[in-house]
């Protein structure tokens, strides 16, 4: 079999790294092809596997600076700032607001406090720690300082200077959307990318085309040849002219996995042509190319990107029989990624094999061109606006619309039946092919099914930050209380903000396979708890939203009745004594206050094997009419201030579980010291610690404990 050489080496790497079921998978592949393999793949796979094992394991760095600090690369959003470079030949990232020094092609003395990637808070949003794994960053620092910079001396800083040169430039001269594609496509660089069409590009499955791929390779490699027929060179020499070419083209673009593997296997083919050798079997080429890659690099086992090229090309060859013309393409190419973007994407549209088709085109044989001609000929640039004006325009039609379904979390043995029954669809396409079609359309059908019936009762408190966001589902109700909501500076003008709504709640519902609420509950118009309205609203929609009855400032409740209003959202105004479903009770407020807190919506709620008492942001001189009503999980009031949640009350309710929803070292000091005491020897779970909180069967959980270094 030609996938052999990429199995032993995947195997030591998914062993070194603890990662067991992979690790089984892995070694059931090796007994499948083991067989037939000649003596020289024999010889050939142990030394990768013995240069794999040579890798030595990153040593951390010393606990104290100053630290010499290679730049390869800047992103500024607003005023804050992310370094990435090298310490002592250690990858890594570092955090910092307002710093005037430290360019690309630099090498820096600087001074931070080491920071553990955050794993994953809240399940669809991001995980930071596996992202670091598979960029191979082995450190990370905030509060960045940096004393004093000079021009690195070494061939990559000068390249990396000149690079820096061409963006400055291309951002100086072009309209900032021409400016992202010419960045993204010529130079490999994402930094212009905004939440809008980084969002519209992952929801249609189109990302891997907005950066330099196989596709730009061989795009290269043609037009190089074309450029060349003039040229009094002989054709060895020709073809010695296009490796150094494309290699330093790679090596310009920071040799991102993609590049690094359609690099590599141009570099082969055409070497190999030198001496008259030509490959007849693409697929052990590349099988043979990810293993060296995985040798020189094997921390790129975790990198999607790594995994998407190589896997998703092998699948491709392989299937290159069945499917036809390039929709025929798409289609599998979706049909197969879903293995691998199911487990990191919260959705992804019904149209996406249609726009990797219609806009791969695109990309391939206009955009690329014009950004090519563009930057060669700065006047050319009108030519690029129609295009993408007229692309910009379908994204947005496309995001009004949505139709997108969502992708229930699942775990790895889930990816594996599917995976399963997917190729078994494969196969029988060949002989059958709606009875292919039928079993892997079936099996979508089937797992979403699986999936759905064997959920419970539940009540999760995100993870927002120093706010509240809690989404409720029992049986065919979802709703959610309160949106969370961070402070934004007006007058800081950042590319990409954080919107609790649109990158907590709204995956987070998409991962538990819906796409709509039943109601959306903001138990007061503080910032915390509606800042993230909008966001919520614009990606998808609502059935109902509830108010308090009672209104302390009635400025702040125009303006939330406006946004509701711009969506066409019908609004309920609940008070004590409402009882919205059967086994939801709302016990406050019952009289109006001058206070916005006082205003809270409180409320019982018994959900599955559970009973909860939230309180918003009560104060304690209002917790006296909550009636006494015994419950296993209490939210308590105001995130833990020392005003709320009163020893009364708590002894009164006697909860089991007491959680907090609340930000890392928020500057309010919550939760107080005198809350604490006052819950002390209960069970406490707190969101700055835990991350996402879960509720149900008859206990609650954290989903993680701490953060954690690769």
């Amino acid at each position: 079999m030609p996938l052999y050489p990429l199995l032993p080496i995947s195997l030591l790497i998914a062993w070194m790294n603890g990662a067991v079921a992979l690790c089984i998978l892995i070694a059931v592949g090796i007994a499948l092809t083991w067989r037939g393999q000649s003596v020289y793949s024999h010889v050939g796979v142990l030394l990768l596997v013995l240069w794999g094992f040579m890798h030595p394991d990153a040593e951390p760095l010393p606990a104290d600076g100053p630290y010499t600090f290679v730049i390869e690369s800047r992103r500024d959003n607003g005023q804050s700032v992310r370094l990435y470079g090298q310490i002592d030949e250690r990858e890594g990232v570092l955090t910092g607001r307002d710093l005037a020094l430290g360019r690309p092609g630099e090498t820096c003395l600087v001074t931070f406090t080491h920071t553990p990637f955050a794993p994953l808070r809240n399940t669809g949003g991001f995980n930071e720690a596996a992202w670091a794994l598979g960029a191979g960053l082995t450190f990370k620092g905030s509060d960045v300082a940096i004393e004093s910079c000079r021009p690195s001396d070494n061939v990559s800083g000068h390249m990396i200077r000149w690079k820096e040169r061409q963006l400055a430039r291309i951002e100086a001269t072009y309209r900032s959307d021409v400016a992202l594609y010419m960045e993204a496509l010529l130079f490999g660089e994402s930094r212009l990318l905004d939440e809008e069409t980084s969002f519209s590009y992952r929801v249609t499955g189109l990302l891997h085309l907005l950066v330099i791929s196989g596709s730009h390779i061989a795009l290269l490699v043609l037009a190089f040849r074309w450029l060349m027929r003039g040229l009094p060179f002989r054709r060895e020499t020709k073809t010695q002219l296009i490796i150094t070419a494309i290699t330093l083209f790679g090596w310009m673009t920071g040799f991102s996995p993609p590049v690094a593997r359609a690099v590599l296997v141009a570099d082969l083919l055409l070497g190999l042509s030198l001496f008259g050798i030509y490959v007849r079997d693409p697929i052990r080429l590349l099988s043979w190319c990810g293993a060296m890659l995985l040798a020189m690099q094997p921390y790129l086992l975790w990198n999607l990107g790594f995994q998407l090229t190589i896997v998703m090309t092998l699948f491709l060859l392989v299937t290159r029989s069945i499917w036809n013309g390039p929709f025929g393409l798409a289609v599998y190419a979706q049909w197969f990624g879903l293995i691998f973007l199911w487990p990191v994407q919260s959705i992804l549209s019904i149209l996406a094999p249609v726009y990797n088709v219609l806009v791969g085109l695109l990309i391939a044989w206009v955009i690329i061109p014009l950004a090519f001609l563009i930057y060669i000929v700065p006047g050319a640039e009108p030519l690029m606006h129609p295009v993408l004006d007229g692309l910009n325009g379908t994204f947005q039609l496309h995001h009004d619309w949505q139709p997108w379904f969502p992708l229930h979390e699942f775990t790895l043995w889930h990816a594996v039946a599917l995976a399963i029954v997917l190729w078994g669809g494969l196969i029988l396409l060949e002989w059958k092919r709606w009875t292919g079609w039928a079993l892997a359309l079936g099996s979508l059908l089937l797992l979403h099914i699986a999936l759905e019936w064997t959920e419970q009762p539940r009540v999760t408190f995100l993870d927002v930050g120093q706010g509240d966001a809690i989404v409720v589902e029992y049986g065919e109700v979802t709703g959610v209380i309160d949106v969370g909501g961070v402070y934004q500076d007006p007058n800081e003008q950042k590319r990409s903000t954080y919107d609790p709504g649109a990158d907590v709640v709204a995956p987070y519902i998409w991962k538990r396979g819906e796409r709509r609420l039943d109601f959306l509950l903001l138990t007061h118009a503080d910032h915390d708890h509606i800042g993230g309205l909008t966001g919520l609203l614009e990606a998808m929609p609502v059935e109902e939203v509830w108010l308090s009855a009672e209104v302390a400032d009635r400025d702040k409740r125009d303006e939330l009745l406006a946004v509701l209003a711009e969506f066409d959202v019908p609004v309920r105004l609940l008070s004590a004594g409402d009882r919205p479903y059967p086994w939801m009770w709302v016990v406050a407020p019952d009289e109006s206050s001058d206070d916005e807190n006082a205003n809270s919506v409180s409320l019982f709620m018994n959900v599955g094997a559970l009973s909860y008492l939230l309180t918003g942001d009560l104060p304690d001189t209002r917790e006296g009419s909550i009636p006494t009503v015994d419950v296993d999980v209490f939210k308590l009031g105001h995130h833990g201030a020392e005003s709320s949640s009163s020893r009364e009350l708590i002894e009164r309710i006697d909860p089991e579980w007491i959680v907090v929803s609340v930000g890392a070292n928020n500057r309010y000091g919550h939760p107080h010291p005198d809350t604490l005491d006052r819950i002390e020897g209960r069970r406490l779970l707190r969101t700055d610690e835990d991350g996402m909180v879960v509720c149900e069967g008859n206990r609650c959980r954290g989903i993680v404990t701490k953060g954690v270094t690769p």
